[in-house]
């Protein structure tokens, strides 16, 4: 990684970011899932899309931190004197789900399928909830590695299950308006091993014992899956002889660095790291302006990802990673090392049990 690339992540130009909570367009009529809404980036989006008339689950472990984060938000825009009419506001509902237990995310999904019902739709995924590196971490309660499945593999089965209904949506609404965010890190370039995610990972996960590492692949896992998953739409297509149109069933899966921030995810490092970083961590709101850019963006479309497209803080293009992550987007058929698919499969073969 560049002096600058890096430099413009950690220092992004002030006041740079194209949308915002006070130019966001009306989001009267739509439906978005927040994981780990309660607290963070994901409660301010969770407030930000409310505002603007969405309607917002906030998917996330803890009943009552999502009951305290809706009474906040109510209570925001109760006191904000703003003049716009209470019905003019969205919908906040709450969902349980556990990242670590992968039959409390397929529970999830089905809770939802059912809240919304036959005519329902979601035009926006945001996989936001994450953790920090974790020493001695505990496995997820079906046996695997911490950080991969709370950051990576529990957010992709929540995914997998609806993608159906997104693909629904897709198909209903004007091109690439329907969108999946996965949230990476500064630290995917930084410190991630060559090709991003160890092939001695995939093949035993107790082989990886650095949490730093585990967690910054377990966030370059989340720029694999968004192309995975764009990848595989396209080549299911192909092999059906159909081509994009203007009411599409294409999702855009997005992936990027929403920046670094004042949340609870700094709860679980030493708080030496903590307080050496505090100096440049920003407000929450400002990742909420990227998170903005990637899910409505015009620039953010299926071909740009497609073509490794990558997000980085207050809405911009990522000016190009490693050659190795890259190159691990590719098959080995086009001079790629593979890994993103091999991910990808792997990760269908942890979850299969919960898949149907």
């Amino acid at each position: 990684m560049s002096l600058a690339t890096g430099w413009t992540q950690i220092f992004p130009p002030r006041n740079g970011a194209p949308l915002r909570e006070d130019n966001l367009t009306s989001q009267v009529g739509k439906v978005f899932i927040v994981t780990g809404g309660s607290s963070g980036l994901g409660y301010d989006l969770a407030r930000v899309l409310y505002g603007a008339g969405g309607k917002v689950y906030i998917l996330t472990r803890t009943r009552q931190h999502a009951e305290d984060a809706i009474a906040r938000i109510k209570a925001h825009y109760q006191d904000s004197n703003d003049g716009m009419p209470e019905t003019q506001r969205g919908v906040l509902e709450f969902i349980h789900v556990d990242l670590l237990d992968f039959a409390t995310v397929q529970a999830a999904a089905q809770q939802f399928l059912q809240c919304e019902g036959p005519n329902g739709r979601l035009d926006v995924l945001f996989n936001n909830a994450g953790t920090g590196a974790v020493s001695n971490a505990p496995k997820s309660k079906q046996g695997c590695e911490y950080h991969f499945c709370v950051n990576s593999i529990g957010a992709h089965l929540l995914t997998r299950l609806l993608m159906p209904m997104l693909s629904k949506t897709a198909a209903q609404n004007p091109k690439d308006t329907v969108r999946v965010v996965w949230p990476a890190s500064m630290l995917v370039e930084m410190m991630s091993p060559k090709d991003g995610i160890r092939k001695t990972f995939l093949e035993n996960p107790d082989s990886v014992t650095n949490q730093n590492e585990l967690y910054s692949s377990s966030k370059t896992a989340n720029w694999f899956l968004a192309s995975e998953f764009t990848r595989r739409q396209l080549a299911a297509e192909q092999a059906a002889g159909v081509t994009a149109t203007t009411h599409s069933p294409r999702v855009v899966h997005i992936a990027g660095n929403p920046g670094n921030y004042v949340t609870n995810i700094w709860r679980s490092v030493p708080a030496w790291t903590y307080y050496l970083t505090r100096p440049i961590l920003r407000d929450p709101i400002h990742g909420v302006e990227t998170y903005l850019w990637m899910a409505f963006s015009d620039s953010v479309t299926f071909e740009r990802v497609l073509a490794g497209g990558y997000a980085i803080c207050d809405g911009r293009w990522h000016p190009g990673q490693r050659t190795d992550l890259l190159l691990a987007l590719k098959g080995v058929d086009e001079g790629g090392s593979g890994r993103a698919s091999e991910y990808f499969d792997w990760y269908e073969a942890t979850v299969k049990d919960f898949v149907n």
